[in-house]
């Protein structure tokens, strides 16, 4: 027969589908040879896929990545090999140094120990699920379960972009929206409680240094971080208003291996955008910064350091220095042991919450409460930082005793005026009928 003549058949397989096959159970399979060992053997790779076009568009993908150089990258190292390698090389300068390390730290703690050995082909849409469904049954939070299938995902796509895989089995995964939360009676009230504010704020009389700090968390609402990076010229006593325009914060530096070498604590932006305001300060907090301040000016003749200057931290060290927030925890669990104030498991940050939940118990518009905190959403304002404690509960009753008390009384008195027209026979039958104790109610109805 003539080529010109000659038919070819449309079921004739395309280049690379020569092996190509299905399986017994309906899927497709299909071999390709990826190279040979040290003694000369073929080493060959099965893709699998539910139709016979899946197989061959990965046996192509395949051969691509076997006639490039990746091959042998993607050969010789684990998943979570090039994952780290992505990490430290790419993702590292892409993200403030806080967030690498929580990066590092998700990867290191739960991704390598699971996944990392493995091969990235072998990392599918299952493996990744199970993963995630560990973590949440191991008690790890959402959040963080969340940000590990965030940097899995982000990982393949920066794979695909680099001809490493074809696939992101990542966005195939599932995690709930929401979780519940479970109660816990120890953290239940994060503000100081009404019954030990007054003893706290006398204690801190005793303090030079805590006293103006904790106020200024206490009566104007600020973050540690921002009361620590106020400067003199953020204080208006003239007009008795706290600007709020930078925080510190604390910078980790990395090895090569991503792991921290040191911890450096700086003058930085806000947490948000929101968080730049400016906060009225009442009379309580004006005096005690304004005695501080006084302090101040003898303790820079003392070290021949002017402590007042307008650009010179508030609350620096001696020196004029930036002070950590690790230091100043320390002072401030050592005031709590001296003073008895352990066994409430006080917080720095529980002091800005006491400032929002006395403006609640005020209160006091959320949205106006929104605003001095520096929240973005009234949302977060209402459900954080709005602790509840027994009194909110005994505010509550007290409403609902003033609303029926009047006409529990008016019902008593209709019940004693029905029952004191009952014969003696009437009385002990519906005594009878309801099942209570004859001398007992009389003695409570008064009846003779």
């Amino acid at each position: 027969m003539s080529k010109k003549n000659r038919i070819v058949s449309k079921t004739r397989r395309g280049n690379n589908e020569g092996s190509i096959f299905q399986r017994p159970n309906g899927m497709w399979s299909g071999m390709a040879t990826v190279g040979y060992d040290e003694n000369g053997k073929i080493i060959r790779k099965a893709v699998y896929g539910r139709t016979r076009l899946e197989v061959a568009q990965k046996l192509t993908e395949l051969t691509n990545r076997i006639s490039s150089d990746n091959f042998d990258y993607i050969s010789k190292n684990s998943f979570g090999k090039m994952m780290e390698e992505w990490l430290l090389v790419f993702k590292k300068s892409q993200v403030t140094p806080r967030t690498f390390e929580g990066n590092f730290r998700n990867f290191k703690l739960h991704i390598y120990p699971k996944i990392g050995k493995m091969k990235i082909d072998d990392v599918n849409t299952v493996v990744i699920q199970r993963l995630l469904n560990d973590m949440l049954d191991n008690n790890y939070s959402l959040a963080s379960t969340r940000k590990v299938k965030f940097l899995i995902n982000q990982f393949f796509e920066y794979a695909i972009q680099n001809k490493l895989t074809s696939d992101n089995p990542a966005t195939r995964t599932k995690v709930k929206s929401n979780e519940r939360k479970i109660y816990d009676s120890e953290n239940k009230y994060k503000a100081i409680s009404p019954e030990i504010r007054n003893k706290f704020i006398k204690d801190l009389d005793n303090h030079d240094f805590l006293k103006p700090l904790c106020f200024t968390m206490l009566f104007a609402g600020l973050r540690t971080g921002e009361s620590l990076a106020l400067r003199w010229e953020n204080i208006d006593f003239d007009n008795k208003i706290l600007k709020v325009e930078c925080s510190i914060t604390v910078i980790p530096k990395f090895d090569e291996n991503g792991k921290v070498k040191e911890r450096v604590t700086v003058v930085s932006d806000t947490k948000t955008a929101c968080s730049v305001r400016e906060v009225p300060m009442p009379d309580i907090l004006c005096e005690a910064l304004e005695d501080y301040k006084t302090r101040q000016y003898f303790k820079g003749k003392e070290h021949k350091i002017d402590l007042l200057a307008p650009n010179v931290l508030v609350f620096a060290n001696n020196d004029g220095s930036v002070r950590s927030y690790s230091g100043t925890k320390k002072i401030f669990h050592r005031f709590l042991t001296k003073y008895g104030f352990d066994e409430y498991k006080i917080h720095f940050h529980g002091l800005r919450h006491t400032y929002s939940n006395m403006l609640f118990e005020a209160n006091e518009n959320p949205k106006v409460i929104q605003a001095l905190l520096g929240h973005k959403s009234v949302k977060t304002t209402i459900t954080t930082y709005n602790s509840i404690d027994k009194s909110y509960f005994k505010k509550a009753t007290d409403l609902f005793n003033k609303e029926f008390s009047i006409k529990n009384t008016k019902q008593k008195k209709e019940a004693n005026s029905v029952v004191e027209h009952l014969s003696e026979s009437q009385f002990d039958k519906l005594i009878e009928l309801l099942g209570f104790d004859n001398s007992s109610i009389r003695m409570k109805l008064k009846l003779k």
